[in-house]
Parts: structure tokens; sequence; C-alpha cells
């Protein structure tokens, strides 16, 4: 009796562990994404901020109404799609920047992709791991939390600008795959819920739709999942309605099994369908002709070659000292939530589950290698690593339910004390490497731009050039260049060729005859 009520007060002490680590982790990310939010502040328009807003800001110019401006933003969705590019969901949005009613509002748009990108992968990791598979919310949300400390606090330096504070980069990428993770959740929210309405299952029809019109790296990726839903629901269908000596023969095959056990998602046929026509709409728009007249590598190397982008960056190159650090941080709950989850799913399939999230994880830049051969764009990069990642760390989570139950290891061993060993590790690490190199991570990059006064510099002299730029009586501009470039806030500037786009584009916004970046002062 008494060793009972020893197991039983271990596994509280467990519980109550668990639920404050749960809140510690919220609160650390709290506390680690708030400068991120307050370097955005200092952020200023550039490069097609300018060009793909124009029209919009024209419209708000001469007719001083929001709502002009924000039908305009939808014609020119149309008009990119008749004459660019078939993106007519994002080419909206991008060109409805914030900065068009005013430069002091361009703040808002990594405000709104963050909070998107937050609650998405939140609602996401939510639907899955509580509603669906049925875990506590403690371990869900330190698996979230974990998760989330990795992909955005680990990206790429490369990719953080264009991810989540150049406005036309990060609204048509970065965006957009966080919107895709929100309508995932929806899926499984419909797919799991015993009684959906009919107006619910409409807006995530017409969010898939809308999906399908994003940059084709997360339209691809939705339309290849969508496809997988159809293709499992037309298989239960042909297996329900056959005869019995067909069932029994069809029965023998493990496509069988997967079919059946993922039969709910029966219910997720009509907002597959709402989402490939959307993506079909967006390939065959006759934009895509004008942009580009032909492709950089055929259908056969695009693909193995992203298959051979995706091994050596997920199982390479992505696996940094701080991202080592947090998958060792994140395992034990993987392994802890794999652990309940083997009472009613064996994980049979890692060999299946591995191709499938590494087949989706390169389709996520088949795209933009056979249309231009190659990712080198921060924004591309940016919602790569994040696609990347997040798949990587579901199949961590797959393999540890595979060795739990085939392997027949249950437990760690000392599981707090090895925890708080890697955790110390990674804490005098992170010191370390943030002394030799602040912008290790995107918080402490935040910091140190606030701290050493160059996020305030920056927007003093965007402020210093609209003077200018706003004066009615210069029509040749003459600016001078930015002293500093913040690492998260600087994307490009105008040059000085007064015939360059970038500068045309700012002349052409401002209503200047040139614009050029004087370089002698």
């Amino acid at each position: 009796m008494g060793e009972i009520i020893s197991i039983e007060n271990d596994k509280f002490k467990m519980k109550e562990g668990v639920r404050k680590l749960r809140i510690a982790l919220f609160v650390g990310n709290i506390i680690a994404v708030i400068p991120v939010f307050l370097i955005a502040l200092f952020n200023v328009p550039a490069a097609d901020d300018f060009s793909m807003a124009f029209e919009v800001h024209e419209a708000f110019l001469e007719s001083g109404s929001v709502f002009a401006a924000i039908f305009k933003g939808i014609y020119m969705g149309y008009w990119y799609y008749m004459n660019w590019t078939g993106y007519f969901f994002s080419d909206a949005l991008t060109a409805l920047a914030p900065s068009v009613f005013h430069e002091s509002l361009y703040f808002l748009g990594t405000f709104g992709i963050l909070m998107m990108f937050s609650f998405g992968l939140w609602f996401f990791m939510r639907q899955l791991l509580t509603k669906t598979l049925r875990l506590g919310n403690d371990i869900t949300g330190c698996i979230t939390s974990i998760t989330y400390a990795i992909l955005l606090h680990t990206l790429p330096v490369n990719a953080r600008c264009e991810s989540f504070f150049w406005y036309s980069g990060a609204i048509n990428y970065m965006f957009m795959f966080s919107l895709s993770l929100l309508w995932l959740g929806l899926m499984i929210k419909l797919a799991t819920d015993v009684d959906t309405k009919l107006y619910a299952k409409l807006l995530i029809s017409l969010l898939g739709f809308l999906l399908g019109g994003a940059n084709y790296m997360t339209a691809l990726s939705m339309a290849i999942i969508s496809a997988c839903i159809l293709f499992i629901a037309v298989y239960y269908s042909v297996f329900d309605g056959a005869d019995a000596d067909r069932k029994f023969n069809m029965s023998r095959y493990k496509l069988t099994a997967i079919c059946l056990k993922l039969s709910s998602v029966r219910k997720l046929v009509m907002p597959s369908i709402f989402m490939i026509v959307g993506f079909i709409c967006s390939v065959v728009a006759p934009g895509n002709s004008v942009r580009s007249k032909e492709t950089f590598f055929g259908p056969v190397k695009t693909v193995l070659i992203s298959i051979y982008y995706t091994l050596e960056r997920m199982f390479g190159e992505w696996l940094t000292f701080p991202v080592m650090f947090m998958l060792a941080l994140l395992v034990p709950f993987l392994w802890k939530a794999a652990g309940k989850i083997r009472k009613f799913y064996k994980f049979e399939h890692p060999v299946l589950f591995g191709a499938f999230a590494i087949l989706l994880a390169s389709a996520n830049i088949t795209p933009p290698l056979y249309a231009t051969g190659n990712i080198i764009a921060g924004r591309i990069q940016g919602i790569y690593y994040m696609q990347g990642m997040l798949l990587l760390i579901l199949l961590v989570g797959y393999l540890c339910g595979w060795v739990i139950v085939h392997v027949k290891v249950s437990s760690f061993k000392d599981f707090q004390g090895v925890y708080v060993f890697v955790t110390l590790i990674f804490v005098v690490g992170s010191c370390f490497a943030i002394k030799a190199d602040p912008h290790v991570y995107t918080g402490t990059s935040a910091v140190y731009d606030l701290a050493t006064g160059k996020a305030g510099t920056y927007k003093a002299e965007f402020k210093e050039r609209l003077k200018v730029l706003k004066d009615d009586s210069v029509k040749d501009v003459k600016l001078k260049p930015y002293s500093v470039k913040p690492e998260l806030l600087y994307f490009s500037d105008i040059t000085d060729d007064a015939s360059d786009w970038l500068n045309n584009a700012v002349a052409e916004y401002y209503h200047k005859d040139s614009v050029v970046l004087d370089k002698t002062n």
C-alpha cells in the first residue's frame, strides 16, 4: 500500500513539474519575443513596399478613404494575376502595405505576421496534440513552446528580415505559411469534431481556396496534403462499397489499414477540393506566362535537387548548436507524449512517415528551383526552414513512439537530472555564443540593435528622408545613405543610379522626377 502511495506521489510531482515548466517556457517565450515586437516600431518600408503598393497609395491619397484603398488592393490582386503572377491572394495583401496610409504604420505588418505565426503554430499544435492525440495541456504546452523557440529564434540570419520585417516579402511568404498552419489546425478540428456547422466548413473551404493563391511553396505543400486527403477518402469509399470478398483481399494491404485509420478525413473533402481548385487557378494564371517564358530545370531534376537540398539541410546545416540542444530539451516531452499515444497508436510506419516528411519539406522548394534554379532569397529560406524543422520535430516524435513500442524502451532514467544538465549546458553555451555574436538568436539580435541605438538611428534617418520626399518644392531628390543597417530591419536601399528600378519606384511613389543616393556626403 505504501509503495502504491509513493508511486502516485511521484506521478503527482512529475505532473506538477511539467505544469510549472510549461508556465516557465511560456513566460520565457513571451519575454524573448518582446524585443522582436519592439524593434518593429523602428522599421521602415523598402523596395516592393513602394512599387507594389503604389496604386493603393494613390487611391488612398486621391480619395482619403480606407475602403477605397482596400478595394484597390483587391483589384491589384486581380491585375497581378492577369499580368505578373498567380499569387492572387498574397499579391492583394502585398499591395495593401500599412505604409500606404502612413509610413508610421509600417510596424503593423510585422506585428500582424508575428501574431499570425504565433497563433497559427499554437492552434495547429493544440488541435494535433491535445484534441486529436489526446495529450494533456501541459505536455502540449511544453512541446509547442520549445518548437516556437526553435522556429522563431534560430531562424537563419539571412532569412529574418524578409520573413518578418520586410512587409512585401513577409506577407507573401511567412504570413501565408502561418495562415496555412491555422488552416491545417481548422482541418484537424473539422475532422475530429462530432458536429460541424455548414458555414464553418464553407469558411474553411474559402480559406483553402485563398491559400491556393498564396506563394507556390505554401500552396503546393497544402495542395499535396489536400490530394492525400482526397486519395484516402476515395480509397475508403471504394473499400466501403466493395463486396465481402474484395474487402477481405483489400484488408491485407497496409494501405487499407492506414486509410481506415484516417477515415475521419472524409469530412475534409470539400475544403481540400477548394484548396486544389485555388492552386490550379493560380498555376494557370495568365500573368505566369508573362513573367517567366521558360523554366530553369526540368521537373525530374528539380525534384531530385529539392530532395538533396532537404536532406543536406534537415540533417546537417540546420542542426546548429542552439537547434541541437533545443531538440535535446524537446525529446523528453516527445518521448512522454509518444508513451501516452501508444495506447491507441502503434507507430508502425516510421519509414513511410519519414519519407512523407522529407518529401513534403522538399516540395516546399520545388517551385522556386523549377522557376529560377535557386533558393537564395531570405523569404524563401524562412518558410523552407520553418516547414522543414516542424516536419523534423514531428518525425523525431514519431521515431520516439516507434522506439517505445517496437524496441521496448519505455522510459528515461533520471529524467530530471539529465534535463537540468542539458539545460545548463544550453544556457552557458548560449551566453558564450551571444557574447561572440549577438545575432545568434532573433531575440538577442533585436536586443542588440535596440541597445546600441542602431534601430533608433535607422528610423531617425528615414524620417529625415521623408522630409525631403514629402517636400513638393523638391523634384530631384538626393538622399544620404543610411549610416547603420540593423540586421533585422534593413533589406535594401536606393542606389546612386537614377535609372535603377528601386529609385524609380520611390520617385513615382512620392511624385518626384528623380531620386538618387548621394554618396558624396
